[in-house]
């Protein structure tokens, strides 16, 4: 499972490169989503910056679910970009020790932080109700 971070690693490494943006740290990763979440792009570079956390949400969103039991986030179906890039956000405001590491494994993190899996150990969320059997007419 730790090609798929590797994998994704590389692709958006090799989108960085050819866009001119890269985001390779923590502190790439929170520039970009602060512009993002902002919404306030001056140039088409910060465009492009907003662009590149938007991509990296969006794939840690994708592979997250697909990890090893002690990464796996389950992030919300119908959750968006802008509700994960606010997240992030958090999670490195939280933890301003983590602005060196790969930005892709802070966002898969902060994903496991906000949003853990059923089974893995972490609560999720309210569980289902239990359905209570009907009493037969008598």
């Amino acid at each position: 499972m730790r090609v798929y971070i590797i994998v994704a690693g590389v692709v958006l490494l090799v989108i960085g490169k050819a866009s001119a943006t890269v985001v390779d740290k923590g502190t790439d990763l929170q520039s970009s989503c602060e512009l993002l979440v902002q919404n306030s792009f001056r140039d088409q570079a910060e465009a492009r910056s907003a662009g590149s956390c938007e991509g990296m949400i969006e794939t840690a969103m994708l592979f997250s679910p697909n990890l090893p039991a002690d990464v796996r986030a389950c992030p919300p179906a119908q959750g968006s970009v802008m509700q994960s890039a606010k997240v992030l956000l958090r999670y490195l405001n939280d933890n301003p020790d983590r602005v060196k590491e790969p930005g892709v494994t802070i966002a898969i993190e902060a994903f496991r932080d906000a949003w853990p899996c059923h089974g893995d150990g972490a609560p999720s969320g309210p569980r289902p109700k239990q359905r209570v059997p009907k009493k037969p007419k008598q």
